[in-house]
């Protein structure tokens, strides 16, 4: 098959991208405005955010009554939750997944680690205002040609606190730079909600949608956009660890042959987190989760990520 090493999309594919994003980023801006002028009206203490980082010595059964001191939780593991950032601060997102799988040779090359062919993804997220956050996001290219970016926006018109549940929409244009070669972009929107129960159980789901998907196994000949519906399941054993539960389904469009699925371990402490799990894709970035994986679960790899909020 000619695999998608090259992007080759064309300029139709650009005007398209660039003209959605321009239409979804004016709908943001309308809907930002509203939500200020709310906030205006009817400002509530409990979105003062404290500027000074809280030391956690005792993590004790009422840790949810302090979770300030913990990082936000904006992302399962691959997707990204309802959750916006705190208003003034910045999370620096530091990701890998390692190419060869757990149960391939796993003492020689230690779990994949010593296999080489890491997916690395670098992001930071910065908080505009109350529910409204944007971001950076690049993961590298190893057996394609291309490296990714994501530039977007993620606003949150309902809370929990006062609604049944968070809602949030994503959008944003990705990037796909080539060297030596034609650039490419494409564009992707996100419906995103999930709901807290008792402190601990955190159930989510959604909508994803990209105009230019991508994975290991795409032709060029496939279809260009992806539709998928996210679902995760997160409980907090305390407040120092969580376990993590996540797949995603293709729909409409591109898809491969089977879900992405990941599961995992969060382990938090002041203002950071540090997530391993194991998965079976090792495209994580919006373009990549939505195209399903040609991998099943014998050939789940390793991988990590970790965060660090930080307070103007």
């Amino acid at each position: 098959r000619d695999l998608v090493r090259s992007r080759g999309l064309g300029d139709v594919y650009k005007r398209q991208a660039v003209t959605r994003g321009i239409i979804f980023t004016l709908f943001f801006i309308t809907l930002f405005m509203l939500d200020r002028d709310l906030h205006a009206q009817e400002e509530e203490p409990d979105e003062i955010e404290s500027l000074e980082t809280v030391e956690i010595e005792d993590v004790t059964s009422e840790w949810w009554q302090n979770e300030r001191a913990y990082a936000v939780l904006d992302r399962a593991i691959n997707v990204m939750t309802a959750r916006t950032m705190r208003m003034n601060s910045f999370i620096i997102i530091i990701d890998h997944r390692f190419r060869q799988p757990v149960s391939e040779e796993p003492f020689h090359d230690l779990l994949g680690f010593d296999a080489g062919g890491l997916k690395v993804g670098l992001g930071l997220r910065y908080g505009i205002y109350y529910n409204l956050d944007a971001g950076i996001y690049r993961l590298n290219g190893t057996g394609e040609a291309f490296d990714v970016y994501e530039f977007d926006a993620k606003y949150r018109p309902l809370r929990q606190e006062k609604h049944a549940f968070d809602l949030a929409l994503r959008a944003g244009v990705t990037w796909f730079s080539q060297q030596d070669l034609e650039d490419a972009t494409g564009f992707f929107g996100q419906l995103l909600m999930n709901r807290l129960f008792a402190h601990r159980l955190n159930i989510g789901s959604g909508l994803l949608y990209h105009s230019e998907s991508s994975n290991e196994v795409k032709s060029t000949e496939d279809d260009d956009f992806s539709v998928a519906i996210p679902a995760y399941v997160e409980f907090r054993i305390s407040g120092r660890f969580m376990v993590n539960v996540e797949a995603v389904h293709s729909i409409a469009g591109y898809g491969s042959s089977r879900p992405v699925f990941s599961t995992g371990i969060k382990i938090l402490t002041n203002r950071h987190t540090f997530a391993i799990m194991v998965t079976n894709t090792r495209y994580i970035s919006a373009d990549g989760i939505v195209a399903n994986s040609p991998n099943g679960l014998d050939d789940l790899a390793l991988g990590f990520y970790i965060t660090r909020e930080l307070n103007l």
